[in-house]
């Protein structure tokens, strides 16, 4: 027996052999030989240099090194390693700690290639496990519970529009720093994350200027951001996801905002990824993309850049993307991408969003019971819809083109084309639908062997004309808008111009050809992460199933309890704060001198409206008309209110964008008199029994707005 047998057979390892087949090239997981277990320090980092098992247990080790972002765990300048984790859990901080004030990394993994983390339990940090400038790194099987996520400051009754995510900024990597991640990979290649599962976070997996990825068999649902989010990441596979209820800025039947939210976000240049059989339902939107301020905002131009793209080219085949608070499918200000055979059920705004793209192909997509629109595309060309199913929604089919001196006179309207034009619209189901078309100041659209099913309404048109210019009016008209079976479609045409096309069935346009020759693609991973039609969770249950709590979406799915609704303002809740707004546009500035000050609260006496309110959700008492009157910028509120309480502990809570001072029987208790993002102040306060008068101070300078004023009692 020589030597190399008798030591695989002491440390109980598998013997070396022949290589195997590697389908669909994924890294191997390899096995950890290592000659003892290895021992998470103490009072420092493990610097793992070699492959190995963490000694089993439960670890409560707090955020280490600069900014707390050193890592716990640090793998760093390693190649061939294997760090197994199973039977693992460990914690930065302990379970009950509010997301919020968890912070600061896991387990770092940096210039390494060739690794894998396999197994164990992480949570109570602000990023789980930091991936940076590797290559083929693999997770697999780590599940995650409770990271980084900003309290919801919105309620059932009222939006907070502190809630709003900004996804469009990421280039110094300030997803993690702002809003956390189980996951996150950084300037990474070939990496895997695989059969990973997290609950209680805000956002899933980040991914920021990663090629060749592959994301496949994770369950990242019931978060509060994003399930997956990718910048200026291209050529990945990502497949057979579940990224269920990842979702905020929804009360159901009061107010369904998403704030950014989304199972899917695909921000600034983000081409050439397959998405395919997800499931992203009940989230924000389920699939967002966005090509990026660089084409929008015109920042590649200034560089020097001469042909910039968007988020270009990518596949979205067979995802369940229904029930979403806004989009099904957003994909903006790009060019030719393909959505394929999507289930796009019950959405709120639009099954699909299309505006400002190009060539982007639709086909085989069933989109129904959408509460406006099944597809919209504003200012898009070249648009290949075609054998779609659009049954039941408000609408079935929006094209237009209107004024938008923002984006059409703005960058992207000096280096692309806004029109609206092209449009080929070729063998789709309408059916039930309140309205089959709006098709608005656009030209040389073409319509082919659609059906209809006569619904009672009528096609009403203006300014209707052939592409020689002549008009085109009855039957003329209304010959070209009749489908299989001579029913003619409902809606409303304005100022468009229309083409008559064949398509020959031996010879189809190109991009027509792809999607009808095209096999489904081959992806990894094996979980069945979509419901089966008529018995999954997916289809039976809607927008109702979407509960929010402080932290996020009510995981109805685990049998936790459904969260207790929080009253606005709390204790103050019904307070009848007696209010004025005011301009202060032409000055002065309240964060001036003493005199400036005296100026500034002046102004009321003279106010633009006045409101006795009972709490505090928006600076305008979330009412439109208010908001209406004070506009956006430059306005000022006073308000004072008359509150018993008993004697005891309290905490005032204020969430504030831009300035804030709360004083309570004329002694200044909480300040932030400073122009500023979205900032939640608080303050422990003794106050004794009877009634106590508080005083509001606020203005607002210009940009993002919000206040929410709240207290409670202590024990």
């Amino acid at each position: 027996m020589n030597w190399i047998l008798c030591l695989t057979l002491l440390l109980g390892c598998p013997m070396p052999g022949p290589a195997r087949a590697n389908p669909l090239n994924q890294p191997s997981l390899g096995t950890a030989c290592a000659l003892s277990d290895l021992v998470l320090p103490e009072n420092g980092p493990l610097i793992v240099t070699r492959s190995g098992r963490l000694k089993s247990g439960e670890f409560l080790r707090p955020p280490l090194g600069a900014e707390a972002r050193g890592g716990v765990i640090v793998l760093e300048k390693l190649t061939g390693v294997t760090l197994d984790l199973r039977g693992v859990v460990l914690r930065g901080a302990p379970a009950e700690t509010p997301l919020d004030q968890l912070a600061g990394h896991g387990v770092v993994i940096r210039d390494c290639k060739d690794v894998t983390i396999q197994g164990g339990k992480i949570g109570g940090y602000g990023g789980c496990i930091v991936v940076e400038r590797s290559v083929n790194v693999v997770l697999d099987g780590v599940q995650f519970d409770g990271w980084y996520g900003m309290r919801l400051l919105s309620t059932s009754a009222a939006e907070n529009e502190a809630d709003w995510l900004w996804p469009h900024e990421n280039d110094q990597g300030q997803w993690l720093k702002r809003y956390g991640g189980a996951i996150s990979f950084t300037d990474c290649i070939g990496v895997s994350a695989r059969n990973c599962r997290g609950r209680r976070g805000q956002n899933g997996i980040l991914m920021l200027r990663c090629t060749e990825a592959q994301v496949y068999d994770n369950d990242f649902s019931f978060l509060s951001g994003w399930g997956l989010a990718m910048y200026r990441t291209s050529q990945c596979v990502v497949s057979r996801n579940r990224f269920d209820y990842c979702v905020r800025g929804y009360s159901h039947g009061v107010y369904w905002r998403g704030q950014d939210s989304a199972g899917i976000l695909m921000f600034e240049r983000c081409s050439d990824n397959v998405i395919a059989y997800n499931s992203a339902t009940h989230s924000g939107d389920g699939i967002f993309l966005f090509a990026g301020r660089d084409s929008v905002n015109g920042l590649a131009f200034e560089r020097g850049e001469k042909a910039v793209g968007g988020s270009d080219r990518n596949l979205f085949y067979g995802n369940d993307l229904s029930h979403a608070v806004a989009n099904g499918l957003e994909a903006t200000f790009s060019d030719m991408n393909r959505a394929v055979a999507n289930r796009i059920h019950g959405c709120h705004a639009h099954g699909v969003w299309g505006g400002y793209s190009r060539r982007m192909t639709l086909f085989q997509n069933s989109i129904e019971g959408t509460l406006g629109p099944a597809i919209t595309v504003e200012h898009g060309q070249d648009f290949l819809i075609a054998e779609n199913v659009l049954h039941g929604n408000e609408l079935g089919l929006e094209l237009y083109w209107d004024e938008d001196p923002e984006l059409v006179g703005g960058p992207f309207g000096a280096h692309f084309d806004t029109s609206s034009a092209g449009h080929v619209v070729y063998r789709n189901s309408f059916a039930d639908n309140d309205s089959d078309f709006v098709v608005l100041r656009t030209q040389g659209l073409a319509l082919l062997e659609n059906v209809f099913v006569q619904n009672g309404r009528e096609l009403s048109a203006r300014a209707a004309r052939a592409m020689d210019g002549s008009a085109l009016e009855g039957e003329a008209l209304n010959g070209l808008f009749r489908g299989v079976g001579n029913w003619l479609a409902s809606g409303r045409l304005d100022d468009i111009s229309v083409r008559r096309a064949e398509i020959d069935p031996e010879s189809p346009p190109e991009n027509l050809a792809l999607e009808q020759s095209s096999a489904p693609p081959a992806t990894p991973g094996s979980m069945q992460a979509i419901a089966a039609p008529g018995g999954g969770e997916s289809l039976d249950q809607g927008l109702q199933t979407i509960v929010m709590g402080e932290w996020g979406p009510w995981d109805f799915r685990s049998g936790d309890p459904r969260p207790v609704q929080r009253t606005p303002g709390g204790l103050l809740a019904e307070a009848p704060w007696r209010s004025a707004w005011f301009s202060w546009k032409d000055g002065p500035d309240p964060r001036g001198d003493s005199a400036a000050l005296a100026a500034w609260r002046a102004l009321a006496v003279a106010p633009v409206a006045t409101k006795t309110v009972s709490n505090w959700s928006t600076p305008h008492a979330a009412d439109p008309k208010i908001a209406a009157l004070v506009g956006s910028s430059h306005f000022g509120l006073i308000a004072s209110a008359k509150v018993p309480l008993t004697a005891g502990r309290y905490r005032l809570s204020v969430v504030s964008d831009d300035g804030v001072r709360v004083a309570i029987n004329g002694s200044v208790v909480l300040e932030n008199w400073t122009w500023h993002g979205p900032t939640r102040d608080t303050v422990d306060l003794e106050l004794d029994a009877g009634s106590h008068g508080f005083e509001l101070e606020y203005f607002q300078i210009d940009g993002a707005s919000a206040l929410s004023v709240d207290l409670e009692s202590l024990p």
